[in-house]
């Protein structure tokens, strides 16, 4: 079924290129419960990214489809709950593309060393590297965080993407 109903969010993201939909990309789809209690979730973004109205658009155009996809609903009678939004804070980064929209904001991220250890750094992510026009790995500089922070001034380091096990955008105060 998430099959399908991720058949249907790209078709209603196609269809509304060059509309509303510029530039907006699927960031995951998750079905949780079954009949009555399905609920499904949908995470939109963009490079600039998504606004309010677009959510609305699309909660409004992937329903559509998924009652009624060329004559035969994706959920044949079935009850469900459709939520469409955008990744929060505090969301974790899942496609390489992510990575663009939050240039110059502050990541917590956990990659794997050479040895497989994990490690942790907060840093501001400073440029997104490419090797043949494919994101492959970023830029951060650590920020110490506390009150004997100020002044320190770190090294940049680069992480690939394929060692980051999980990168969070964290909140700036």
């Amino acid at each position: 079924m998430e099959e399908k109903i991720k058949a249907c969010v790209l078709q209603a993201l196609e269809s509304a290129a060059g509309t509303k939909g510029e530039g907006v990309y699927l960031v995951s789809v998750r079905v949780k419960g079954a009949g009555k209690q399905t609920k499904i979730e949908i995470l939109l973004d963009s490079d600039t990214g998504i606004r309010i109205d677009q959510c609305s658009f699309f909660s409004r155009r992937i329903r559509e489809l998924l009652e009624n996809e060329g004559g035969t609903p994706v959920l044949d009678g079935e009850d469900f709950d459709l939520m469409v939004s955008s990744p929060g804070l505090g969301e974790p980064l899942l496609m390489p593309r992510q990575y663009l929209r939050h240039t110059g904001r502050l990541l917590r991220v956990i990659w794997k060393d050479e040895l497989q250890s994990e490690k942790t750094v907060t840093g501001r992510l400073q440029q997104v590297l490419k090797t043949e026009g494919e994101i492959t790995a970023v830029r951060l500089v650590p920020v110490k965080t506390g009150k004997k922070s100020a002044g320190n001034v770190q090294e940049p380091i680069e992480l690939m993407l394929d060692c980051i096990v999980r990168a969070v955008p964290e909140a700036e105060l």
